[in-house]
């Protein structure tokens, strides 16, 4: 925090709460201290708050009680007395007032003067031995935060400090109004959440060293209720000290493509002729003949993605990447399942299955269309159209993404194109695309994260689509059960192709579970879901459809990366 905003803000708080003021300037005597020049001893008395010896000698600071030794001069003031001097007053009318009183060396008293020569910083503090007060920088949030930055947001945030110097706070937002820190909760609302962490975290924390984004990711902050607006106060928390500048040029330019972006699809009533020259109509871009075709079904582009965008904007960057490495498996898989559909459906053996591949395959590209859209109107990528998106996003996917979808999928379907008379090779690329691909591997990533976003109130528009791209997958998974059974009534055999292609695939598919910032796939945490949880749900939910089949699968410890954990009492329920 700059030096003239540091003074705005302890003028502010020494003319309401003195005492708090007080409390901060002494929070950061070992970072104002570092910047005299030693060596140096004085006694510091405040009125209100107790005397400190503060020492300066050979580049270190101490900040502790006194102990009776001689000093070079000793400052005795009141709360607001201190205040006002660390806020720039000048000090001669404070001795002249007599609100200031100095007993020894006034010419090295002169010295403090450069104590508020430079920039408030908390990670400084820690440096030179301090130890931050979650009390003084709750309290203090009304002083620092600007009103304005909360105009269109209302709610509270209850923090909880865990262990010595830790506590309870309630952070009222009140749109447009002075933040209100309270100890106790609000009796006119609901607390929107309540974020906990250790007080040796929340140091980190508050002095940079650790990322709001980090803590959450290893789970050394624990949130309770909606994410949002945990984020929003942290983001005005890193502004308010001047960490903030790079995700507000981030956010300003992510708004200006979500303005830009806004309104593509096509609204209103259908145009005579459906866009065709032919019939008299106006020609139609092709996002509007998309949103225009999905008018009679269900509409990707009428998802309403306003607060997602909001929530996206105040997300920090590298949330935001872990975000697009969730979502990249689905963004970019949607749209080579849709591709990689057609030659199935040329090798349908029957009719019935031909007409039920022609309507998946109409799923899939409504799939492809709703994640674009999510990824260009509220992610904010960079290329403007949907390969061009779609391979910016392939850059962030790892190689067991691509052994399931280019050695698995792509070859299963680029074998079925060239023999599509081979019944065999057809019960192969379904066991593929519907046992594992869709069954295995994306219900499993769609329950998991569509479930804590929802647990958090996080992305509500695209929470909505999520869940009708599930129910489509899930009626994909049960035609491609049914078809595997008629299979094996046909001809039994047909059981050693569909375990191949299990035992040889699943494994594989497992690892696309696996975070970027995981070292060790047996042990990790996604999405608030340990490994066990998210290993477990898969594999449970593949023994289930096998049994369907007559057909067992060998037991998990052959088949996943790392153990699996007993059902959960309330495991996350599919959407229907």
């Amino acid at each position: 925090m700059t030096k003239k905003r540091t003074q705005e803000v302890l003028r502010r708080m020494a003319e309401s709460e003195p005492e708090l003021a007080a409390r901060l300037v002494v929070m950061t005597l070992p970072a104002a201290a570092a910047r005299l020049e030693g060596p140096l001893a004085y006694d510091l008395a405040v009125e209100e708050l107790g005397t400190w010896r503060v020492g300066v000698e050979n580049g270190g600071v101490t900040v502790a009680p006194p102990d009776g030794s001689p000093v070079d001069f000793r400052l005795a003031t009141d709360a607001q007395g201190l205040a006002e001097l660390a806020a720039g007053s000048s000090p001669l009318k404070l001795l002249l007032g007599g609100r200031v009183r100095i007993r020894g060396s006034r010419i090295k008293a002169r010295k403090l003067g450069a104590m508020s020569d430079g920039e408030l910083d908390l990670g400084d503090v820690v440096k030179h031995g301090g130890k931050l007060e979650p009390d003084v920088l709750y309290r203090a949030l009304p002083y620092l935060v600007e009103p304005g930055w909360t105009r269109g947001h209302s709610f509270t945030v209850r923090y909880v400090v865990e262990g010595e110097r830790g506590g309870t706070w309630y952070v009222h937002v009140r749109d447009g109004q002075p933040l209100r820190v309270t100890s106790e909760p609000p009796e006119d609302r609901e607390v929107a959440a309540t974020a906990t962490v250790g007080i040796a975290d929340y140091e980190r924390m508050a002095s940079g060293e650790l990322t709001p984004t980090i803590a959450m990711q290893d789970r050394l902050t624990e949130i309770a209720g909606e994410v949002y607006p945990v984020t929003l106060i942290g983001r005005w928390i890193e502004r308010s000290l001047g960490r903030d500048d790079e995700e507000q040029r981030r956010e300003s330019e992510q708004r200006a493509v979500q303005q830009a972006r806004a309104g593509g699809g096509f609204n209103g009533a259908s145009p005579e002729g459906q866009g065709d020259p032919a019939q008299g109509s106006q020609l139609l871009g092709y996002r509007q003949l998309y949103a225009l075709w999905e008018q009679q079904n269900w509409r990707a582009s009428e998802l309403d993605f306003t607060v997602d965008k909001e929530q996206w904007l105040a997300t920090p960057t590298a949330a935001q990447e872990s975000t697009i490495w969730s979502l990249g498996s689905f963004y970019v898989g949607e749209e080579r399942v849709t591709a990689d559909l057609a030659p199935f459906l040329l090798a349908a053996p029957s009719g019935e299955i031909e007409l039920f591949l022609g309507t998946q395959l109409v799923d899939e590209a409504r799939h492809a269309a709703f994640f674009d859209r999510f990824g260009a109107e509220v992610m904010a990528l960079s290329a403007n159209d949907l390969r061009g998106r779609m391979r910016e996003v392939e850059e962030v996917l790892r190689s067991p993404w691509r052994e399931v979808f280019d050695d698995g999928l792509r070859d299963v379907a680029s074998r079925i194109k060239a023999r599509p008379d081979d019944f065999g090779l057809f019960v192969e690329g379904i066991t593929t695309y519907h046992l594992i691909i869709e069954g295995f591997l994306a219900v499993t990533g769609q329950t998991m994260i569509r479930q804590y976003m929802l647990d958090h109130g996080l992305y509500p528009g695209f929470c909505e689509g999520f869940g009708l791209v599930e129910r489509d997958e899930h009626r994909h998974i049960a035609f491609g059960v049914r078809f595997l059974k008629e299979a094996l009534e046909q001809d039994p055999a047909h059981a050693a192709t569909i375990q191949r292609a299990v035992h040889d695939l699943a494994p594989r598919a497992a690892y696309v579970f696996v975070p970027p910032y995981v070292k060790e796939a047996r042990e990790f945490v996604s999405y608030g879901y340990t490994s066990q949880e998210i290993y477990g749900y898969a594999y449970r939910a593949l023994k289930r459809r096998m049994g369907v089949l007559g057909l067992a699968i060998p037991p998990p410890e052959e088949l996943m990366p790392g153990p699996i954990g007993e059902p959960a009492t309330a495991e996350p329920a599919a959407a229907g």
